[in-house]
């Protein structure tokens, strides 16, 4: 209730001004961090713009998703949202419900400023339709020092990784921390697979459910699971954890890697900063694109906003190099301009060379698809992968649930 309560007193300090146009904005926050510095910016957004007054209603991250859809709806939406790039962003935009940005005036030049990989996150049919803020790659997590004591190298392929698991067992080490209480790491895993094998373009597809799941390019996603699975990469020493809980498993030297979004090294204790590496997830085809999972946040302009103008001004404020690198260092990530600085904060850099040479940027899967499937499908998910389900029976029931949220499709998968 702490944080709502601030919203309030933050719209009152920021309407000083009586014949104002009463611009509103709603955006997501997942730690107080980022609260504070959404606060900060809006403040400095009043002080430069005294004839605007902007009423900032910032919401815990998981009650923001559930109020996004009646907001983007709505007959009188909230002038700026919080959106995720990618296909949210494109499913919104091809609804009418987001407003195309305006591309001339002072401070439109921040798109040639962003890696291109994450403008098309926010490009519909050769358009913009929101501002990117910022955003993080899923990598491969490593401790250093269990690796070398079991004698194991960063795996850069996916027979090496699953070598290092034979050796990190025989060294008493769990190889990889799964955190499978929260469903969503396991999704992860899903999700490189898949784009380390079929590619960018068959894995949007599939998670939109244009696809199905019994496609037969999907056999061998599934058959190199079920290599980790007989290679003892994970076990059930992580499954009841969820994703904060199993966190100390890997600096504490139990488990030898994990995989995860980068927000996590914000909870990564300093004195163990050093002993952690990074590396991107390996490759399983010698010839395959460099596709990185990595979401990306964004702010956006909607379709019956009461107040375009001010509105596409807040957007170009929030573009600025200074704004974005506030912003982005509450939460350990990268800000979305290349121009801004990142915090000084382990891996940040190294992220950011990731990205940089990235050829496309997956955004997650339940960001990727529609919530009620995602919701439905990471159970199953889960239990192939502790073996409950084969593949066979696992794909079977994936492709029940596409047909219930998408429909069937037309013609063979």
């Amino acid at each position: 209730m702490r944080l709502f309560a601030l919203c309030l007193i933050l719209s009152g300090l920021l309407g000083q001004a009586a014949s104002a146009a009463e611009l509103t904005a709603v955006v997501l926050s997942v730690n107080p961090q980022q609260y504070l510095a959404f606060h900060n910016a809006a403040q400095e957004f009043a002080a430069a713009h005294p004839a605007i007054k902007l009423t900032l209603r910032v919401v815990e991250n998981e009650q923001y998703k559930r109020e996004l859809p009646a907001m983007l709806s709505s007959a009188s939406p909230p002038d700026v949202l919080f959106m995720f790039g990618g296909v949210a962003l494109t499913d919104a935009a091809q609804k009418g419900q987001l407003a195309m940005l305006d591309a001339s005036g002072q401070g439109s030049d921040w798109p040639r400023h962003m890696p291109p990989a994450l403008l098309r996150l926010v490009t519909v049919d050769g358009k913009l339709y929101g501002v990117p803020l910022s955003y993080y790659p899923w990598a491969i997590y490593y401790n250093k020092q269990a690796l070398a004591k079991a004698g194991v190298a960063p795996p850069a392929s996916f027979a090496e990784l699953l070598a290092s698991c034979d050796k990190l067992q025989a060294a008493g080490v769990a190889p990889i921390v799964m955190a499978a209480k929260d469903l969503w790491p396991l999704a992860g895993w899903f999700d490189y697979l898949d784009l380390r094998i079929n590619g960018l373009a068959f894995h949007q597809q599939l998670l939109q459910g244009k696809l199905s799941w019994l496609h037969p390019q999907l056999a061998q996603v599934f058959a190199a699971w079920q290599q980790l699975r007989d290679h003892h990469c994970y076990g059930h020493d992580s499954a009841a954890l969820d994703w904060r809980a199993s966190l100390p498993m890997l600096y504490n030297q139990r488990a030898g890697m994990m995989l995860m979004g980068s927000f996590w090294t914000g909870l990564l204790p300093s004195r163990k900063a050093n002993d952690i590496g990074m590396i991107t997830f390996p490759k399983i085809a010698a010839a395959e694109s460099a596709y990185e999972e990595a979401p990306a946040d964004v702010l956006a302009i909607t379709a019956k906003a009461a107040h375009r103008q001010e509105a596409e001004q807040l957007l170009r404020f929030f573009a600025t190099p200074a704004v974005q690198a506030a912003l982005a260092s509450a939460t350990g990530v990268l800000p979305a301009r290349q121009d801004a600085p990142a915090a000084n904060a382990p891996f940040l850099q190294q992220e950011r060379a990731l990205l940089n040479h990235a050829s496309g940027f997956s955004q997650f899967f339940d960001r990727d698809s529609h919530a009620e499937f995602a919701a439905r499908a990471m159970p199953i998910l889960r239990e192939f992968a502790y073996g409950q389900l084969s593949a066979a029976e696992a794909q079977r029931k994936l492709e029940a649930e596409r047909n219930r949220h998408y429909g069937p499709l037309s013609g063979k998968p």
